[in-house]
């Protein structure tokens, strides 16, 4: 297994292994905070539309057909501990409706640090409540936005990514993966095309996910910009830890849902994105949520847009 240095530490690696590692200047610098007037101008949805929609995802379910949806991997059993586990999700999610806008006003006006966050909201840090938080900010559910898009243009980023330096690695592993569970091929197409959208914008994916050994513990130190620790293989591992100012903030299983809080905690925490990644991160913004703000999509995403609905319209003329 290749061995990646990583800020004086030596990991063990395995999907990015081949990538390169030389730009890693934004993961130890001071976060950025947004000022109210760089904040994108998004209506709050509704609290009955979010609450709605908390409920279904407590329930388990989704609040859109499943058909489009790819199959996803068993989750585990978490038992409960605590006094607070006793709290139904339905009540955690209505305490978190009630603080919101005197949450919002605390993040984005005094600007604290996200330890500070953790210890004054700890109920944001569970379940999909990152997700739910970034829907109340701008009308968007997340997870199903960024599944429906996979679904429909994971082949073509796959296609673009072929000729791509850096993709052999994911590709091969991403292969390997629907060999060894072909009922989970969507999930794995999810998968593949959102670590190959750094790779076409020219930025380095291991500024966004980093892997450590299967036994190796997450180390949170120096880890200042918002970025997931994988534990083992991205394409075999069930443990991804969100990592922000050297703090651990949530364990997922699903990377999907990772990622999806990964790009969430930026809005949440009203954080700019970092240089290194300003390309991916607004591609998802602008190119697969469509969310909007003052600022104009940069030219590498334009073009990546332009290229997958160019793919898209070749494939439906092929049909």
């Amino acid at each position: 297994m290749a061995e990646v240095v990583w800020q004086g530490e030596v990991t063990h690696s395995t999907v990015l292994s081949s990538v390169p590692s030389d730009t890693w200047s934004d993961m130890s610098q001071k976060p950025k905070r947004k000022h109210a007037a760089m904040t994108a101008e998004v209506v709050p949805v509704p609290s009955s539309v979010v609450a709605a929609a908390a409920a279904v995802v407590a329930e388990g379910g989704h609040n859109d057909e499943p058909s489009s949806q790819p199959e996803k991997k068993p989750k585990k059993e978490q038992p409960s501990t605590s006094k607070e586990d006793l709290r139904s999700p339905e009540e955690i999610t209505k305490q978190l409706e009630d603080t919101f806008d005197i949450r919002r006003s605390f993040i984005t006006i005094e600007m604290p640090g996200i330890p500070i966050i953790l210890e004054t909201y700890p109920d944001l840090f569970t379940g999909k409540n990152m997700l739910l938080e970034f829907q109340r900010i701008s009308k968007i559910d997340i997870d199903h936005t960024i599944q429906e898009y996979c679904v429909k243009f994971a082949p073509g980023i796959v296609e673009l990514a072929k000729h791509t330096s850096g993709s052999a690695a994911i590709l091969k592993q991403a292969d390997q993966a629907k060999q060894d569970n072909a009922a989970l091929k969507q999930y794995w197409d999810m998968v593949t095309a959102l670590c190959l959208i750094p790779l076409l914008l020219k930025e380095n994916i291991v500024e966004m996910v980093r892997e450590i050994g299967e036994e190796d513990e997450v180390d949170p130190r120096g880890k200042v910009v918002p970025i997931l620790i994988a534990r083992g293989s991205i394409f075999k591992s069930d443990e991804f830890f969100l990592v922000a100012e050297e703090t651990v903030l949530q364990e997922f299983e699903e990377f999907t849902m990772a990622f999806a809080t990964l790009f969430s905690s930026y809005w949440v925490f009203n954080m700019q994105y970092p240089r290194t990644l300003n390309n991916t991160y607004n591609f998802v913004q602008k190119g697969i949520l469509h969310l909007r703000d003052e600022t104009p999509i940069p030219p590498p995403c334009k073009q990546l847009v332009q290229k997958l609905q160019k793919w898209s319209k070749i494939g439906k003329g092929k049909k």
